[in-house]
Formats: structure tokens, sequence, C-alpha cells
């Protein structure tokens, strides 16, 4: 039994340290590794889309201006509507800019996650209302979901540390740790899933990569 991926499919090794062999742990079982996140970005105002500034495949961090709208309506009316109120009440006048601001910040698209563009789906001159300009995936870590049989019930914990071992032409082995264990078993499979979080800081594991998986206690 497989999950879908959002971005492709790596396989890997995974070899649990310390102990005897608990089950099969010559068995090779398949694993997908996925994004730690996908997230689509729409804008949450209508508006004409003046920059995208990230393509496809761009590094992304957190906070980092992907793309704007036009906020030249925005803008000259909250100079007008900030002149007058100066003219009568200063309080006023600060409380027009403050929402000026605001109108701008929503026209303004900033990445939430540190990650990559997956795709780019509008470009400058479209006009969304609410669809999607892009898709980022975070990828620093990643997770890795796998399928076991109901025979390790019990055998794999939260926890535990693994060892991937993605399949030439990548080498090394990195560690992972368990941070899901289903407690429910498919019964059409007779498997259940286990997720780890591997950590991917200098992004080397790409994914579409096939890999098996290995248990031991």
């Amino acid at each position: 039994m497989v999950g879908r991926l959002c971005m492709g499919m790596l396989a890997v090794t995974v070899v649990f340290g310390g102990g005897s062999t608990a089950y099969g742990a010559d068995q090779n079982l398949n694993c997908l590794i996925q994004p730690y996140v996908v997230i689509t970005v729409t804008t949450p105002v209508a508006g004409l889309l003046e920059t995208v500034q990230v393509d496809r495949g761009d590094l992304v961090k957190e906070g980092q201006v992907l793309a704007t709208l036009d906020t030249r309506v925005e803008r000259a009316t909250g100079a007008v509507q900030h002149a007058q109120a100066e003219l009568s009440n200063r309080r006023l006048a600060d409380l027009e800019l403050q929402r000026t601001a605001a109108e701008v910040a929503l026209r303004t698209i900033k990445s939430p996650i540190n990650g990559v563009v997956v795709e780019r789906f509008m470009h400058p001159g479209e006009f969304p209302k609410q669809e999607k300009i892009l898709k980022l995936a975070q990828i620093d870590p990643l997770r890795v979901e796998v399928y076991a049989p109901a025979a390790m019930l019990g055998k794999v914990a939260v926890g535990k540390t693994a060892y991937v071992k993605p399949e030439p032409p990548l080498s090394g082995e990195y560690p992972a740790k368990i941070t899901v264990v289903d407690r429910v078993v498919d019964a059409a499979s007779g498997t259940f899933g286990v997720r780890l979080e591997l950590p991917n800081r200098n992004l080397k594991l790409p994914a579409g990569l096939k890999c098996t998986i290995r248990f031991k206690k």
C-alpha cells in the first residue's frame, strides 16, 4: 500500500538501530518521501497581478515577497482620505492611514514557509480572484511515509531513530525519527502506516527516486 505524493517519490532504505532483529530484517518494504508540507498560495482579495517574483524551482524564505497586486487605487484613495481627515481630525487621519496600509499589505503576498516553488500558475497582468498563484513545498525536514505489515505492530514506536539510505545515485545514511505510528490497521492490505521526519538542511535529498525500507528491533 502506498500513499499519494505531492511532488514525486523518493525511495529510501531505513535501518532501525539497536537490539536484535525483530521481524524480517532482510525483508524490503516500499516507502515514500514527501515534502513536510505543501501550500497553495492564493490572494485574499481580488486585484490585478502586478508582479510574480519567483518561478518554479526557486528557493524561498519565510516572509519573502512572492507576488504583488496593483495598489495604485488603494494608495491614491488613502492619500485623499488622509488629506481630508487631516484638515479636521488628526486621529481620524491616523486611522485612515492604518486602513490604507492594511489594504496594501493584503496585496503583498509573502511566503509562509522556507521551501521551494513547485509550480507557478499565474503571471503579471492576470486578475486572480482567490485562484492559485503558486504552489510551495517545505523540504526541510522531509516526511517519510512507510506502510508496514500488521505483524510488526508493537515493534516500531514513536521517538525511535531510523537511518535512511537512499538508493543510487545518492549515497550515505541519514537519521530520521518516527513521529507517527498508526493505531488502525488497513484490513484490505493488512498494513499500518508509519511516518518519519527526515532532516534535510542542505536540501541534498531530492524527490523522485525509488527505495526500500528494512526494519530492525
